[in-house]
């Protein structure tokens, strides 16, 4: 059978895909053999049956061999005299003994022949025997009659011929299977590295990281810009002019609050000495809710140089 080849070589070449089929179809058998006209088949088929004929005569020849040196080997089968005969008749058969001495054997030959009843019987049970075996062999459930062998095996030959040639058809069209399935898988990969291509390196993509590039850009430059203002801000907090101002500030504060400490101490020790001078009471009433007055005045403004100082 010709090889299988690929769908696609035979659809860019239709002139070989119309003589691949002819040849499948019309020169070729599903063996391999070459198609015959009517005549030469004919001549093949007397040929075929010559042939087996010769291997049906070959076949019986050799069954008989075996079975003669079989009966040589199963003791009780055949008297011992007969059994040493059968020997020697199997080697004779199988060519084991010279021409030169076969004349010596004339004697085994006719005492052979004489007890050929026996030794047929002998022969009959064995392929009895062999026969249930290969029916046993065949079925083992329930083996066919001896009588229906030929027919069972010959259906078995057909069936695996029959098998062995859709076996042979399912090859070869899933081995084409096997190729389109490649050229589809090759297909798929060579997509899916396209769209890989294109989701990496296209223009989606360029864009995108174009677009986050810029991004950080900006992020940097707003950055840079806040840590210079930072430190404007920084170096016009901390300048020469605005330390000096601050220090002013302070001193100032500083002064007015050991002036209105002052104050305070002086309104209480006049208070003490009006409540020592033991003045009348409503005056004393009075003077000491004025001293009490400018007492609260001299602490808020105390609170409040403190506040403004910190």
């Amino acid at each position: 059978m010709l090889p299988p080849v690929e769908s696609a070589v035979n659809s860019s070449n239709p002139k070989f895909e119309a003589l691949y089929n002819d040849l499948c179809k019309n020169k070729l058998n599903t063996d391999g053999t070459t198609k015959l006209d009517a005549k030469a088949q004919k001549e093949r088929d007397g040929l075929s049956e010559e042939l087996r004929k010769a291997r049906i005569d070959t076949a019986k020849r050799s069954l008989i061999t075996s079975g003669l040196q079989d009966l040589f080997y199963r003791p009780g089968s055949l008297p011992e005299d007969l059994q040493e005969l059968v020997a020697v008749i199997a080697a004779l058969l199988e060519g084991q003994i010279a021409e030169e001495d076969r004349d010596l054997l004339r004697d085994d030959l006719v005492k052979f022949k004489q007890n050929i009843k026996p030794i047929s019987i002998a022969l009959s049970k064995l392929f009895q025997q062999d026969a249930n075996s290969l029916a046993a062999i065949i079925d083992p459930d329930d083996p066919p009659p001896v009588d229906n062998l030929p027919s069972q095996i010959k259906d078995l030959r057909t069936s695996i011929a029959t098998s062995k040639a859709t076996a042979s058809r399912s090859r070869l069209e899933l081995a084409q299977e096997v190729s389109s399935l490649h050229s589809t898988y090759r297909q798929a990969i060579e997509t899916s590295i396209r769209i890989l291509e294109q989701t990496i390196h296209g223009s989606v993509a360029r864009s995108t990281k174009a677009k986050a590039d810029y991004l950080v850009l900006v992020a940097e430059g707003m950055s840079k810009k806040l840590s210079l203002q930072h430190g404007q801000l920084m170096s016009q907090l901390y300048s020469s002019e605005m330390q000096e101002v601050l220090r002013t500030k302070a001193e100032e504060i500083e002064t007015r609050s050991r002036t209105t400490k002052r104050k305070v101490r002086e309104a209480e020790e006049k208070l003490e000495e009006y409540r020592k001078a033991g003045g009348g009471l409503k005056g004393m009433a009075m003077e000491y809710a004025e001293i009490l007055k400018e007492s609260e005045r001299v602490k808020a403004e105390v609170a409040r140089l403190q506040d403004g100082k910190r």
